[in-house]
């Protein structure tokens, strides 16, 4: 429970939450974090850009906890998977095998990054089958006389 306030605490004291304020922002409700002694803002959020960035926090905190190769959730046994991660204002794409793909931004959809990785799980597949067929042997080519 101390971890979780710890690092809420820490997301509150950073000098900037997330990411810069956007101008239709500013119309709603900001939360602000004055400085020491002051009262001029070290930071000013929004609630909910403030929420996701202590849900980011946390949640990061918590992938800290589980080791390494640990799959959170059961993944497809041929080893590749989507794996999309959000990284401040961006989706991070990502191959169970782990090969990146890329990033795009959270405000477009996900099908680029759907694409590379359907991409990349094609030229998998056709590189197991060029292994598969080189790592056969050799058979000489002979002809056969039958019998007459």
């Amino acid at each position: 429970m101390r971890a979780r306030i710890d690092t809420i605490t820490a997301v509150l004291r950073s000098v900037e939450p997330v990411r810069p304020l956007l101008a239709y922002e500013l119309r709603g409700s900001l939360v602000q974090l004055l400085g020491p002694g002051t009262t001029d803002p070290t930071w000013a959020a929004p609630p909910q850009l403030l929420a996701e960035a202590i849900d980011q926090a946390l949640t990061e905190e918590e992938e800290k906890d589980i080791p390494a190769g640990t799959p959170s959730t059961p993944l497809p046994s041929d080893g590749h998977a989507l794996i999309v991660r959000r990284v401040g204002g961006d989706f991070l794409g990502s191959c169970q095998c782990g090969r990146p793909l890329g990033r795009t931004p959270r405000n477009k959809p996900l099908n680029g990054l759907a694409g590379l990785w359907e991409r990349h799980v094609a030229t998998t597949a056709d590189q197991a089958w060029a292994e598969a067929l080189t790592s056969l042997p050799a058979l000489p080519v002979t002809t056969s006389t039958g019998a007459s």
